[in-house]
């Protein structure tokens, strides 16, 4: 089985948690989750050129539709319930090598319950496991405390702090596992 098959039939369930495959219509919670302002301020969205309308439109059309051989986007959905609240990624994935750049969001009514480190937690046994990955990164910004103590409690450490390229003053916090 190739990996492409492996992850387009992915279901990854933990105690409260299930990860898999977002559907066509997911999208519109998709995109109200990449909307939302207060999670809006943690992704990075590259649109120099485009309206960020028409970047967030592209994004979720790329995780709900797309193959993209260097990410892998799957939603987080509470276990027997039908209701995207989040999604996790490996992005900028390279087989080669071995090691990918997490992602995650979800939504802030869900904040605070366990919910994106169990769903974290799943992603990472499974890219070790399953998809051979031996290092993964992970970054936050500086004043983002919930999401480095997702990474924490999913044994990430802290390997270094870079300043933000936008001048805000800002650090970008980065976390890196290794697999061995």
């Amino acid at each position: 089985m190739s990996t492409y098959e492996m992850i387009m039939g992915m279901s990854l369930q933990g105690s409260r948690v299930e990860l898999k495959n977002m559907a066509s219509g997911d999208g519109a919670q998709l995109k109200s989750l990449l909307s939302h302002p207060e999670v809006q301020p943690h992704i990075q969205l590259r649109h120099a050129s485009s309206s960020r309308q028409g970047v967030l439109d592209r994004l979720v059309n790329q995780m709900l539709h797309g193959f993209d051989p260097c990410a892998l986007h799957a939603g987080i959905y509470i276990l027997g319930q039908p209701e995207l609240i989040g999604s996790v990624s490996l992005q900028n994935w390279n087989r080669l090598e071995g090691h990918a750049v997490l992602g995650y969001m979800l939504n802030p009514l869900c904040w605070g319950r366990g919910y994106a480190a169990e769903a974290l937690g799943l992603l990472l046994a499974y890219s070790f496991s399953e998809l051979g990955l031996r290092k993964v990164e992970g970054r936050c910004r500086g004043d983002n405390h919930r999401s480095a103590q997702v990474m924490l409690r999913n044994g990430l450490t802290l390997e270094r702090t870079l300043p933000m390229a936008d001048g805000s003053g800002d650090v970008m916090k980065v976390f890196t596992l290794l697999h061995k």
